[in-house]
């Protein structure tokens, strides 16, 4: 690769500083020049240079040396231009060969941020995780957990989606609970309940309560129901168990940090809103935040929040800001069968608790109402673009849920133009090349996550089964994505890695979370296409450049939340965030890639994490 140099013409702001240096001037030349601002001569705050600094631009342009000032990018160019911008101050940082990167921007984080809901561990202080194929074990093992909990307590049972789990019953739950708030979550947007935690739902969200064929409610719930449940109803965290919440999430932000991320993005309810902001109060958030308000997610007055509120899409500083909203997911995941997919699956297994064509999320969730799309996340979507909101960082993986997705773009773009305004789905499986074309038509945000095929055997040996070797090697097809003209984003620290322990017992999650080289394996597996734990290539087509890789972390990544022009990118005026690799990562070998360790995070202009020494 060509070495890029950019000439010191190019940076106004820097030409008297040039022209004095090379003068011999020094720093107390300032005082003598009285009718020029002190700002326009201060010397660059740190210096990098000796090495080689991958820009992540346009042309991915590479440089020797970066100089910043005052959290920002101040130039960039060769180590003898930029070592004249350093002053008796300045920190200067040899970098002896090795490579500097924008800060990885990290969009999709939900087990460090979303997971602060009835779908994770630590909103109940009675909260259970089980698995069973059999009604009477299930049974079983929910008792236990009741018999844990003081009576009149909310008791919560996450149980993986079996169709056992389906076969549950309001009677059921009432024999083995008569004196508990009992909710066992069926999904993230339908549950079952038992009589006394019913009573609890409103009158204003009783559209989501499931009938017998006599109009009786039999204790399913979902959609709006859900919503109002999770949101307005539960127990809010207060006192010792906020502050356990709180805790949680600085050892979570601290280990993503590790990894070189500097921009953390997420949905968030009001909940996990409110322990980021404290953590950033209490200056325990060395990384800034962007998020994807879950502030209509089955919400049945949507509208009525939107008009009190107005549009807060993209207030906030670069800190901080609110960049979208986020709603339910649209359909689940390979390991429990539930892609909503346009063809039927190839095989199927007699525990699954949804049809040959997955898990159709938001038409179930809306308890058989005829008119779903006016009872679910449907109606949401498309009020919040409606009201100027993009839609954002919504779970779509079967081909079925992002022709729904675009479906819902198309009714929104009719009343206003949506093109280049971040609208995004998130995991990337599914993305075949005619819904592609269409995605390709909004400019819109994908992130991509790399588990499905690339981290363990799990979820390959599902979706193989399910789908067939062939359509699996298309799965993430990052190639004919960027050959349509999309800029997909890397995802990596989403729920199913972040979360920490259950009932304190260690989930093979756990050791990712602890696993300082996660970012740098994602990159690598997708210019790779192999599977981390069986080397097994998928999808050798659609393996990208290293390059490709690099700008799917961070130039790319600062689309997703509309940050292009201030971050993603080391360019003068950008926001100084920065990774320094242990290693030259454009001529390591591919499979080496993650080998190549997070040395320093430079967060606007100052170190903020660095590697202990061995």
């Amino acid at each position: 690769m060509t070495l890029t140099t950019i000439p010191i013409t190019h940076f106004s702001r820097l030409f008297l500083v040039f022209i004095l240096s090379a003068a011999g001037f020094g720093g107390g030349f300032v005082q003598a020049q009285g009718d020029i601002p002190a700002q326009v001569l201060a010397y660059a705050d740190m210096v990098l240079y000796n090495g080689k600094i991958l820009t992540a631009d346009e042309g991915f342009t590479v440089a020797r040396a970066v100089a910043v000032r005052d959290g920002k990018i101040l130039a960039i160019g060769d180590t003898d231009l930029i070592l004249k911008m350093a002053g008796p101050k300045t920190t200067r940082i040899n970098l002896e060969g090795k490579t500097v990167t924008p800060g990885f921007i990290d969009v999709h984080s939900n087990g460090a941020q979303g997971s602060h809901g009835p779908s994770g561990p630590n909103w109940f202080p009675y909260y259970t995780q089980i698995r069973f194929d059999k009604v009477d074990d299930g049974l079983r093992m929910i008792k236990a957990a009741v018999e844990k909990a003081p009576p009149g307590e909310w008791v919560f049972v996450n149980p993986f989606r079996t169709a056992a789990a389906y076969q549950l019953t309001q009677e059921m739950l009432d024999q083995i609970a008569p004196n508990h708030l009992l909710l066992v979550n069926l999904d993230n947007a339908i549950g079952l309940m038992n009589s006394k935690a019913l009573s609890y739902i409103p009158d204003d969200a009783k559209s989501g309560l499931f009938r017998d064929k006599d109009g009786k409610p039999t204790g399913k719930i979902g959609g709006f129901a859900y919503g109002v449940l999770t949101y307005e109803i539960l127990p809010y965290p207060q006192g010792e168990w906020l502050e356990e919440m709180i805790q949680k999430e600085k050892r979570r932000v601290a280990a993503i940090h590790r990894m070189g991320v500097t921009s953390l993005g997420a949905r968030m309810s009001g909940l996990a809103l409110t322990i980021v902001r404290e953590l950033q109060r209490r200056g325990d958030v060395p990384m800034r935040i962007r998020v994807s308000t879950e502030m209509s997610r089955l919400n049945p007055h949507t509208e009525r929040y939107l008009k009190r509120m107005g549009n807060l899409n993209g207030v906030g500083n670069e800190w901080f800001k609110i960049s979208g909203m986020a709603f339910g997911a649209m359909d689940s995941t390979a390991g429990n069968a539930g892609h909503w997919t346009r063809t039927p699956m190839r095989n199927t297994e007699p525990w699954y608790a949804y049809g040959p064509y997955g898990h159709d999320k938001w038409k179930e969730s809306a308890a058989g109402a005829e008119n779903w799309q006016e009872n679910s996340d449907y109606r949401n979507a498309y009020l919040a673009g409606k009201y100027g909101w993009n839609m954002t960082d919504v779970h779509a993986q079967g081909d079925g849920a992002v022709e729904l997705a675009l479906e819902i773009w198309d009714k929104i773009n009719k009343e206003t133009p949506i093109r280049g305004k971040a609208f995004g789905i998130v995991h990337g499986t599914m993305r075949p090349p005619d819904l592609a074309k269409r995605l390709a038509g909004y400019d819109a945000v994908l992130s991509m996550a790399p588990d499905y095929l690339f981290r363990g055997p799990r979820n390959v040996e599902y979706l193989e089964k399910q789908y067939g070797a062939d359509a699996v090697a298309g799965y993430s097809p990052l190639r004919d994505l960027i050959d349509v003209g999309l800029k997909p984003v890397l995802e990596v620290t989403n729920t199913g890695v972040m979360r920490e322990e259950l009932d304190g017992q260690p989930t093979p999650d756990t050791k990712l979370l602890d696993n300082p080289a996660l970012y740098m394996e994602a990159m690598e597996v997708f210019v790779t296409r192999k599977n981390l734990t069986t080397g097994k290539v998928w999808g050798q087509g659609q393996r990208i450049g290293r390059d490709e890789a690099l700008k799917m972390a961070t130039a790319w990544a600062a689309r997703f939340y509309n940050d292009g022009e201030v971050m993603g990118t080391i360019e003068p005026g950008k926001l100084a965030d920065l990774v320094i690799l242990g290693g030259d990562y454009m001529t390591v070998p591919e499979e080496q890639i993650s080998d190549l360790p997070v040395l320093k995070v430079v967060v606007g202009g100052k170190v903020t994490y660095e590697k202990p020494a061995n």
